[in-house]
């Protein structure tokens, strides 16, 4: 029987194919996958299915990808890889579809009455260097900071986008940490278009 097999969970500048797209029952295929600068360092799984009338069958494999920092050391700040990697969140963390202030996913920071919802990354950058963090965000008492290194933040309490900049100077170590929270039992807030000029 013929089987005709598709791949998914590609990330954004990566192209994924499988060739032939339809082999016989026992062929075999080929995952070809090509990636471009714009895409984001992380583990990302590809999906295989093989789809024949008697069924079908997946297979996962991971896709892991690694490259230089970009300039400003922060990866990922669109979200628009729609993985949170390389951010972490508290409990209830995600990326979301909406609302998005620019492209098609945005940042999501769970606050509880238990939690700020706090979302972060890990930045390398010069030492003793002064920077601006900018980045978009929505929500009641939303949060905009850097700790580690340096000790900067600021904040908003607007329903719709607002942009945020944190001027800050790095240690002598250069490393920083990024993040996004709301405030106690305030709501989600959320976050987008992140940047460190």
């Amino acid at each position: 029987q013929s089987v005709n097999l598709t791949v998914t969970g590609a990330p954004a500048g990566v192209t994924a194919t499988v060739t032939p797209g339809s082999v016989t029952a026992g062929g075999t295929a080929t995952l070809n996958v090509t990636t471009t600068a714009a895409t984001a360092a992380g583990t990302y799984p590809l999906t295989i299915t093989g789809n024949a009338t008697s069924g079908s069958h997946t297979g996962t494999y991971n896709l892991t990808v690694t490259g230089v920092t970009p300039p400003g050391g922060l990866v990922n700040g669109g979200l628009e890889t729609g993985s949170l990697a390389p951010w972490s969140c508290q409990s209830g963390g995600a990326v979301v579809a909406t609302p998005a202030h620019s492209g098609a996913h945005a940042l999501q920071a769970a606050a509880t009455a238990g939690q700020t919802g706090q979302c972060q990354q890990t930045v390398t950058l010069s030492p003793n260097t002064s920077y601006t963090l900018s980045g978009w965000v929505q929500g009641s008492y939303a949060y905009l900071g850097v700790s580690g290194g340096a000790t900067a933040s600021t904040w908003t309490n607007a329903s719709g986008w607002t942009k945020l900049t944190v001027p800050f100077t790095t240690g002598a170590s250069g490393t920083v940490t990024v993040y996004l929270h709301g405030w106690y039992g305030q709501g989600n807030v959320f976050g987008d278009d992140f940047a460190i000029a």
